[in-house]
Order: C-alpha cells, then structure tokens, then sequence
C-alpha cells in the first residue's frame, strides 16, 4: 500500500479477468513452444464487442451458448450451405455426434418420425416425463441462429429497398423458400400418388374384375402396384408435415426474438400499448409458425383439380367437366373466406389489444380501483370489450364452419351432379367408370379439406407480418 501513488487511478483486476489473461499467457507460452516445430502463422485479432469487453473485465459470467451455435453452424460452411441437408437425404444414417437425434436421423428416420422411439419408449416405461429427459434443443432450431439470419435477410432488404417500402413477406419467404419449396415437392408427390391409385390401379382391377380369365401374376401386381402407391402417399406427406414443423419452428423462433431484441431497446413504446406488445409476441407468433406449418399445403389443391378434370373428360366425355367445375368454383369461394377471415381477424386484434390494455391498468391501479370502489364500473367495461370481441370471433367462426363443412359434401355434389347429367344426356356409365370418377373425387377432398385451415392461415399471417412491421423502432 506504501508503494501506491494516491494521486494516480487503479484498477483492480477481477478474477474473471485474470483468468482470461492467464489463459492468454498459456497460449502464447504454447505458441512460442510450437513454434520451432512449426511454421510462422499470422496472427488473429479476436474482436470482442464493448459488452463482452466489459464482462470479462468485471468478472462476470458470460453465457458463451450465444455464439456457439454460429460457430458450429460456421464449421460446415466450407461443405456447403445445405451439407446438413444432404446428409438428411441418405436414407439410412449411423451417427451420434449430433446432440439431438433429429440431426442424426436419415431420410427414413426423419419422414416416419422414429427418431422419437426412444423418447417414446421412455415415456412408456416411466409413466410421464420431465425436463431432464428431454433432448437439448438442436442448434439448427434455435432461436440465435435463425434470428441472426432473418435479421441478416431484413437488413439485406432495407438496404436495397429502403425501410417504407421493404416487405417483411419476401424476407419470411426467402428465410423458409428452400424448406417450403421441398415441402411442396413432397406433396406434389402426395397428390400424385393419391390420383394414380385411384385413376389407373384401381380403374384396372374393376375391369379386372369384370373379365373372364384370370391372370395370377397381373392380379398380384396390380394389388402390389396399389400398396406402392398408398406407402408413397404417406411417407410423402409424412415428409411434408416433418419439414413444415421445423420450418415453423425456426420461423416462430427468429421472429419473436427480433420483437424481443426491438422491444427491449425501446426507450418509449410511443403510440403502441403494453397490452399491443404482449399480444403481438404471444398470438401473432404463433400465427407465423401456423402459416408456416399448413399455408404450403394450399398448392396440392390446383394440380389436383386440373389432373382429375383432364381424367374425368377423358372417362365421361364432355360431362366429365361438371364434378370438375364444383372443384374449381370452390377455390374462389375460399378466397371470399380469406378475405372475410383477414378483415374479421384486423377488427378482432384491435379488440383484444384494447382488452388486454384494460386488464393491464387494471391491474396495476388495483389498490386505487378498490379504495374508490370502481371495482364495478371497471368490470362493466371490461365485460363490454369482450362482448364485442366476441361477437367478432363468433361473425369468423361462423365463416370458417360453413367451408369446413361444405368441403366433406363437394364430392357428393360432383358425383351427383356429374352421374345425373351424364344419365340424362343418354351415355352409358358402367361400374369401372363410375366407381373410378368416385375415387378420384375423393383423391380430391384432401386439397379441398385442408384449403380452408391454409388460407385462414395464411391470411392471419398476413395480418400478424404487418403487426410485426409496425413495431415502433425508436431507439
């Protein structure tokens, strides 16, 4: 203490920040070992930013998980950008030195889900699970990663095209295109399957059916040829629900931790609401990952309905076009709904905003609602918001009831319709004919049965994007 200078400012160095220049003096002494043995090597300067700086020097705890999956993402880089993505599609895949199975799986691991068994299995034997039983999170879904790559997308976008007319749409369609356009893919490969069988495999046992001699080996693989096609079928949209749930996931993740970053550096909230905020980061997430999850499956619907409406005139003849127009007349109807589903789902989101403001006063002026017993004039208020949202939520139910339960009936319809006209005009309809045109008509009811949950979707997204958009930036 003699030896100190009171006129002249010391800084005493913590422990973190010794151990950090420790282990700095055991490199360098370990690089001046190695280096008779090797080559002179350039020197790299670690930039650290000016809160990491200050951590170390504080000594505090530094959560190094925030750059280490970069860094894992990083090593693969020079393999290529979608190396993870090739390795999935190896059909059977050995390996463990991923920490979750999902990243270890092969391609029919990953498609039938029996990367679970396990967890499955354990779930079985001990009756329930807890935390510790389930798998760490993969580093391909979380959420630094995929929020540092939107962000990277969105500041790619505000660059070129300037902060007002930037779309938050093109920069989510470029963070999920490649996953998206697989998923389409596979279902494309779906609905192919499900309109072959009916169309050709089955169309060729009915008329099996109706000859006189037999013919083992065809009979065997006509029934082979129809197995073949149903397995399709399910591992393809198997596939498809596999990869729209991870692209969900990493879609939900990346956009709420962008709003989190945006609102914990606000200084202000301007003109939006606590209750705005809360909501946004609670429903409207959930939104994208829906969006995310079912939109895609919006377009099986037209190859469907243009091969069965080439299929069915090919059969029928010209009345082949009449069960096919039901189809078709049902997309826009569904594009009336969206519509209707977008403009009831803006009105209810002000709503719901202005209610769960409400709660949040009420909950913080608690003490001075009951000392001045406005206990009652509160509630009243309270009541009458989600009346009206209510009533709104009901008008979109409504809507969403009457697709859901109009689309089971278009078959009925198509294949009325289509029998009766072809009856009446004097052709001949056989049972080969008939029951193929069905089968068909009902490859089609799947498209037609998972419109309605995808446009919703889809529209609600829309809506929650904008929402995302308007995030006051004030700094």
């Amino acid at each position: 203490m003699k030896d100190l200078d009171l006129g002249v400012e010391y800084v005493i160095p913590s422990l973190g920040y010794r151990n950090v220049r420790e282990q700095h003096n055991q490199d360098e002494r370990k690089e001046s070992q190695d280096f008779k043995y090797q080559k002179a090597k350039p020197q790299h300067v670690d930039c650290l930013d000016a809160l990491e700086a200050a951590a170390r020097a504080e000594g505090l705890p530094l959560d190094i998980s925030v750059h280490s999956n970069l860094k894992i993402l990083d090593e693969g880089h020079h393999k290529g950008k979608y190396h993870h993505g090739r390795n999935l599609l190896k059909p059977f895949r050995i390996t463990s030195k991923h920490q979750h199975p999902v990243d270890n799986a092969g391609l029919f691991s990953f498609m039938t889900f029996s990367w679970l068994t396990p967890m499955a299995r354990l779930a079985y034997k001990k009756g329930e699970l807890f935390f510790e039983d389930v798998w760490p999170l993969s580093k391909h879904e979380s959420s630094d990663v995929n929020s540092k790559r939107l962000e990277k997308l969105w500041l790619e976008e505000v660059t070129e095209k300037g902060a007002d007319e930037s779309s938050l749409r093109s920069v989510v369609w470029n963070f999920c295109r490649t996953r998206l356009i697989i998923s389409i893919m596979c279902l494309m490969l779906t609905q192919l399957a499900g309109f072959i069988g009916p169309a050709f495999v089955v169309k060729s046992l009915l008329e099996y059916t109706q000859q006189s001699s037999t013919d083992l080996v065809y009979s065997l693989l006509l029934v082979f040829a129809l197995l073949m096609t149903e397995i399709v079928r399910s591992w393809s949209l198997a596939l498809t629900w596999a990869l729209n749930y991870r692209t969900g996931s990493r879609l939900r993740g990346a956009v709420l931790t962008m709003a989190f970053k945006k609102i914990l550096k606000l200084k202000n909230i301007k003109e939006k609401s606590l209750g705005e905020l809360i909501n946004v980061c609670s429903s409207d997430g959930q939104r994208m990952f829906e969006a995310a999850a079912v939109g895609s499956l919006l377009a099986g619907g037209p190859i469907v309905a243009i091969l069965g409406m080439i299929y069915n005139v090919m059969i029928l003849g010209p009345t082949g076009f009449l069960g096919s127009a039901v189809f078709i007349l049902f997309y826009p109807a569904m594009m009336f709904v969206s519509r209707l589903t977008a403009y009831f789902r803006r009105k209810c989101v002000s709503v719901t905003d202005e209610r769960v403001q409400k709660m949040n006063e009420i909950l913080n002026y608690i003490k001075f609602i009951k000392m001045y017993a406005w206990v009652k004039a509160f509630s009243q208020n309270v009541q009458k918001i989600r009346e009206n949202e209510r009533k709104i939520l009901e008008r979109a139910g409504y809507f969403q009831s009457i697709t859901v339960g109009i689309a089971p009936i278009v078959v009925v319809i198509a294949s009325v319709l289509t029998f009766s006209v072809h009856m009446m005009l004097g052709y001949d309809l056989n049972a080969a004919q008939a029951f193929t045109v069905v089968t068909v008509f009902n490859s089609m009811t799947f498209a037609l049965k998972v419109t309605p949950f995808s446009v919703k979707s889809l529209s609600e997204a829309s809506v929650s994007m904008d929402r995302f958009k308007q995030l006051p930036s004030t700094v």
